[in-house]
């Protein structure tokens, strides 16, 4: 009698679990209002820090955060406080127990510095294909909405975005001066 209610209890939460992975919430994402895509962007104050510094950071971040830096910068100006950067970044998905690669994402984004703050814009996000394919429609059409393939790509691209402005609201601002020790 114990061994059939163990085994019915752990049927039961394989039952429970197997509801739950499928019901995985979609990530809410920023709209603009007049281009309607998929816009990440911030304004972030450095008080004390200028243009030219800010630039300098920005560029030695590119360095730790992308593999090839040269390939991600389109264009950069350090006199109009500038940097262009158009990157792509894999998705995956699961096919036999196995992560396997699924589409490519490429997005574009504009780091602009000004003394004492700085602004980044992600934008157009996309799959990467012959026609252009905004990420927009696996989130507002009606046939991608019950795809867990599709959810599990817009989790993703969500980690990724979450991962690319945190990296650059840390490692942009200035660390806090150090208080000198006093003996």
């Amino acid at each position: 009698m114990k061994r059939f209610f163990t085994l019915l209890c752990l049927m039961g939460s394989v039952t429970l679990f197997a509801q739950k992975g499928s019901e995985t919430e979609r990530p809410a994402f920023p709209i603009d209002e007049e281009t309607k895509l998929v816009t990440y962007t911030d304004v972030i104050q450095v008080p004390g820090v200028v243009k030219d510094s800010l630039y300098n950071v920005a560029m030695e971040w590119m360095k730790k955060f992308y593999k090839s830096p040269s390939q991600a910068i389109k264009s950069q100006s350090q006199e109009e406080g500038v940097i262009e950067v158009k990157h792509q970044f894999q998705l995956t998905r699961k096919e036999k127990g196995q992560e396997v690669k699924a589409a490519m994402i490429e997005y574009d984004m504009t780091l602009q510095f000004r003394d004492g703050r700085f602004k980044y814009s992600v934008t157009k996000l996309r799959v990467q294909g012959p026609s252009y394919f905004g990420v927009e429609k696996w989130i507002n059409e009606e046939q991608y909405a019950k795809d867990e393939n599709v959810t599990s790509y817009l989790l993703q691209i969500e980690q990724f975005m979450t991962k690319l402005t945190e990296s650059l609201d840390s490692e942009l601002r200035p660390a806090a001066p150090k208080k000198e020790e006093e003996w």
